[in-house]
């Protein structure tokens, strides 16, 4: 959800590969220029990023072509970093990756081109899979996977994602003096005679 709305770009595609067995950060960002086209822009959430990674991240801002994408993480608020890729930039980041925690630079990860998710990485590195959109050619995809020792297969993109939901959530979070709890009359009796 991007701030908090719901709105913004998401895997939108009728398939997506879902790509398993993903588990290094730096394996991951070598292969990367694989499976996207050079001129992608990075989209990262992160809380409580190193004051290091946000300055790199705040130096290579894209400056065009970004767009709104959809926020994975509900709560706490993530800091969202919008990176353009560039000669040079996936060393310096495997280069972050190697002094910081991968916890400490980003929690999730996705990757789009002209205003079109390219892939989603939720909760990366943690056993996830990585989805990517249909729109990536087979062979790109299949070369990424070569390179990374991961596995894919397509399937349908189904999203499992009710906006209504994380709206009555976050808006729960944000006023909870005024959310009413609906207990049965003997949850309730059994609450008051505790006291």
């Amino acid at each position: 959800m991007a701030a908090g709305r719901g709105d913004g770009i998401d895997l939108d595609s009728p398939q997506r590969w879902t790509v398993a067995g993903l588990r290094d950060p730096a394996t991951f960002f070598r292969h990367l220029d694989r499976l996207i086209p050079a001129d992608s822009i990075l989209y990262f959430e992160a809380t409580n990023p190193a004051k290091e990674v946000t300055e790199f991240y705040e130096a290579n801002r894209a400056r065009g072509g970004a767009v709104c994408v959809v926020r994975d993480m509900i709560f706490p608020v993530p800091e969202i970093f919008h990176v353009q890729m560039r000669p040079g930039l996936i060393e310096e980041l495997v280069n972050l990756l190697g002094k910081h925690s991968q916890q400490c630079c980003f929690t999730h990860v996705k990757a789009y081109s002209e205003a079109q998710l390219l892939f989603a990485f939720h909760d990366a590195f943690d056993g996830s899979s990585l989805l990517v959109s249909d729109r990536v050619p087979a062979k790109r995809v299949q070369a990424f996977c070569a390179g990374t020792g991961a596995t894919c297969c397509r399937e349908p993109n189904q999203n499992e994602r009710d906006p209504e939901v994380l709206r009555r959530l976050l808006w729960a979070m944000e006023n909870p003096d005024q959310v009413r709890i609906l207990w049965p009359w003997w949850k309730k009796a059994l609450f008051l005679w505790k006291k």
